[in-house]
């Protein structure tokens, strides 16, 4: 597993692997968002109105996923009046948390990765719906 700590686009490859649904959605990989660095590595799919980052901390070996609003094919954080947030936070802040059933895989990684792509299926259809009215300033987590 340390291996992949230093190699985003192995790390990229199973984001596709376990994200590959969204695709389904409409949303595309947008490399232009994307990050790869010795601390970082971040995979972006876009949307219309819903950016998704699934990113990997290398520091803290942390998988995480955030949502952002998109205007005008462009992602815009809460600084610049749009949508910023934890997934995990978006969600329960709107009700949406349950115990999922996680699998554990060949490494706490692809089961980080399988957790979050199985949350979101299952919770996050608003978000999935990608549409205007997704993320709005009311559900951002405090």
């Amino acid at each position: 597993m340390h291996s992949l700590l230093s190699d985003c686009p192995k790390f990229a490859e199973l984001v596709e692997k376990y994200f590959s649904f969204l695709e389904g959605y409409g949303f595309k990989r947008s490399p232009e968002y994307e990050v790869t660095s010795g601390t970082l590595c971040q995979v972006v799919y876009l949307g219309k109105n819903v950016a998704i980052t699934v990113y990997l901390d290398v520091r803290d070996n942390y998988v995480g996923v955030t949502v952002t609003k998109v205007l005008e094919g462009v992602l815009k954080d809460s600084l610049q009046g749009g949508f910023h947030a934890d997934l995990g936070a978006y969600l329960r802040k709107r009700g949406r948390f349950r115990k999922i059933p996680v699998r554990q895989l060949s490494s706490p990684i692809e089961t980080a990765l399988a957790a979050w792509a199985d949350y979101l299926q299952l919770e996050g259809k608003e978000i999935l719906a990608d549409l205007p009215e997704s993320l709005s300033l009311a559900d951002r987590p405090d």
